[in-house]
């Protein structure tokens, strides 16, 4: 049960402590993921952990393992412009885990089942008819581009709508499982749209160095005139699930919402204080260096665990990772470049991406960097705890680490 209802930021960017693998649990599990010709991993890959399977999306094909022993699965459908092929490898599990979802452009969202067979469609649309009616207070004339994120429930689909000219007039849409609107919650905030003669540059970054797993599937930085910048991130999970409770956190937003009847109840907050970045100022470059944005927020039964830069716009950002503990209200932050000492099995440190469904705190290690680290600590091999370092070598799949 929480004991508090605010996540106390500021106190504990000031007396930021070196995290370890003990703060996040109990034990650590290691998974070597099957190396196989039709199954290899590529560069910058994304994961994503389900209760029996691992995700990995990476250079345009998005494989499937067992979460057992990570044997290889499949490669689940394609990219590209043919039938039944999506336009993005970035996929979605509905709620009991039998399917991925990817969008394909524009408004169609393809689903494959766990060997990779394609299963169908949801094609999104305002109204059946498409003809401009009324979805609670806003008239829709045109149809409805995808969502930057979805999540499924037993009864139905929940769109984020994010990013930069962005289509929908709103922040949530409420979709039966046949992609009909039936709801929507408003925007938190106006969205900028990004006006080409007012742009200076625009940069790309993917991965998770530098902006942490909020920024996993790649981030937009856009520079504008008067030293203004904006950061647009694809399919930012927005919006998450843990047990009963749907959550909602909207950028320059200090609260976490808790979505019930297809409205917004206020639940906990990120007190950020000295260093709060107010949201009319979002924009602003000039006097932004101490500033705290919140980026990746996610949860469990024990934790809120959260990701938050200092100086998002500056030239050296600070990324932080963040743990709630919900019993006792505690807030501890550490530095991601202090790394997270292994204190449990004293392997490598611990570089959190998030949570599977299950709860469990999610990391990934490529093989080359392990026999790196192996050369360095070679009595590391004898450690029964580490008995998976015996069969690797520095040309097979990433390791997925699993905390709980």
């Amino acid at each position: 049960m929480i004991n508090s209802n605010v996540i106390d930021v500021e106190s504990g960017v000031e007396n930021n402590v070196r995290l370890k693998t003990s703060d996040f649990g109990k034990t650590i599990r290691y998974i070597p993921l099957e190396t196989t010709d039709n199954g290899l991993v590529g560069r910058s890959p994304i994961i994503k952990v389900l209760r029996d399977y691992i995700v990995i999306e990476a250079q345009n094909s998005c494989l499937l393992f067992d979460k057992k022993d990570g044997r290889f699965i499949a490669e689940i459908g394609r990219m590209g412009q043919g039938p039944n092929e999506f336009s993005s490898n970035y996929s979605w599990t509905d709620e009991k885990e039998e399917f991925l979802y990817f969008q394909r452009q524009p408004n169609q969202l393809l689903k494959y089942d766990m060997k990779g067979n394609f299963s169908g469609n949801i094609r999104f649309s305002t109204s059946p008819d498409m003809n401009g009616n009324f979805i609670g207070n806003i008239r829709f004339s045109t149809p409805l581009g995808l969502a930057s994120h979805y999540l499924f429930t037993d009864t139905e689909i929940i769109g984020y709508f994010a990013g930069i000219n962005q289509q929908a007039q709103f922040a949530l849409g409420f979709f039966d499982k046949e992609g009909s609107l039936k709801d929507s919650v408003p925007l938190l905030y106006p969205k900028r749209e990004a006006i080409a003669d007012e742009i200076v540059s625009i940069t790309i970054h993917k991965g998770y160095n530098l902006y942490g797993s909020w920024s996993k599937a790649g981030v937009i930085v856009i520079d504008y005139k008067n030293d203004q910048r904006q950061l647009t991130v694809s399919n930012a999970a927005r919006i998450w699930k843990n047990k009963d409770d749907i959550r909602f956190k909207e950028e320059f937003i200090d609260t976490i919402f808790t979505v019930s009847n297809n409205t917004l109840i206020p639940s906990i907050i990120f007190h950020t204080g000295k260093y709060h970045w107010p949201l009319q100022e979002s924009t602003l470059k000039k006097n932004t260096n101490d500033r705290i944005f919140i980026a990746e927020v996610t949860e469990n039964n024990a934790f809120i665990f959260f990701q938050c830069i200092k100086g998002m716009y500056a030239d050296e950002p600070v990324l932080y990772h963040g743990l709630y503990e919900k019993e006792t209200g505690q807030t501890k932050l550490g530095k991601d470049s202090d790394t997270i000492e292994d204190d449990l099995t004293h392997f490598m440190p611990f570089t959190p991406m998030g949570l599977s469904t299950s709860g469990e705190f999610i990391s990934l290690v490529e093989a080359w960097s392990v026999m790196e680290w192996l050369d360095k600590h070679p009595d590391a091999i004898n450690n029964d705890k580490l008995s998976f370092l015996r069969g690797l070598d520095a040309e097979m799949n990433p390791v997925v680490v699993l905390i709980e």
